[in-house]
C-alpha cells in the first residue's frame, strides 16, 4: 500500500491520514463500485457531518480515495445476539457504535485500503467508549460482498443472514491492545 502521510497536500500515491471530511476534499472522482456508497459520499456526506454521523477520508492529493462514517446509536435489548445480553444492569436499548459507511476507491492501487479504515475506525470507537457507554460496534453490510469483508473482520452476524454484524466493545478493545 502507498505510505500514509500527514499533511493532506502531497505527491499522488501518498496517502493522507484519515481526516474529517471538510469541503476542502475532491469527492468528483470516487467510484467504489457501489453507487449508493458513491451518491452518499458525493451528495449526503457533507450535508450530515456533526449532525448524524462523522465522515473520515483518506485522500491522495485532495482526492478522496477511501472514507468512513460513524455514528452513536442503541439497539433494543432483544436484537442484541444472547451473548451481548448477559451483562448485568444492560438498558432496555444498549448503546452501539455504528460504522455506517465503509468505502474505498475501486482502483487496485488501493487494495487493502478497506482494512486500514476499518482499523482506524475502531480506535476512534475505542476512544468513545472511554468516555460514554458502548456495548458493541454495529454495522449493516450493503450487499454480499460487504458481508464477506465484515466477517472476515471476525465480526458476528446476527441474526444469520441479516447482512447486520456485532462485535463487543471487550473485543474491539482487546484486539487494539
Amino acid at each position: 500500500m502507498a505510505e500514509i502521510v500527514e499533511h493532506p497536500r502531497q505527491a499522488r500515491g501518498e496517502l493522507t491520514r484519515p481526516v474529517r471530511l471538510t469541503t476542502f476534499h475532491d469527492l468528483g472522482h470516487f467510484d467504489c463500485g457501489k453507487p449508493p456508497l458513491n451518491d452518499w459520499i458525493k451528495n449526503q456526506a457533507l450535508n450530515s457531518e456533526g449532525q448524524f454521523a462523522r465522515t473520515y477520508v483518506v485522500c491522495s492529493g485532495n482526492v478522496v480515495v477511501g472514507y468512513y462514517c460513524i455514528a452513536m446509536g442503541s439497539v433494543e435489548r432483544k436484537q442484541l445476539p444472547s451473548k451481548l445480553k448477559r451483562k448485568q444492569g444492560l438498558p432496555n436499548h444498549a448503546p452501539v457504535a455504528i460504522i455506517g459507511r465503509l468505502a474505498r476507491d475501486k482502483s487496485p492501487q488501493w487494495k487493502g485500503l478497506g482494512k486500514d479504515l476499518l482499523q482506524d475506525a475502531l480506535i476512534r470507537i475505542v476512544s468513545v467508549s472511554e468516555n460514554i457507554g458502548v456495548r458493541c460496534v454495529l454495522v449493516h453490510a450493503i450487499d454480499d460482498e460487504a458481508a464477506q469483508f465484515w466477517k472476515d473482520q471476525e465480526f458476528q452476524e446476527y441474526p444469520d443472514g441479516s447482512r447486520t454484524f456485532f462485535m463487543p466493545i471487550e473485543t474491539v478493545i482487546e484486539a487494539m491492545s
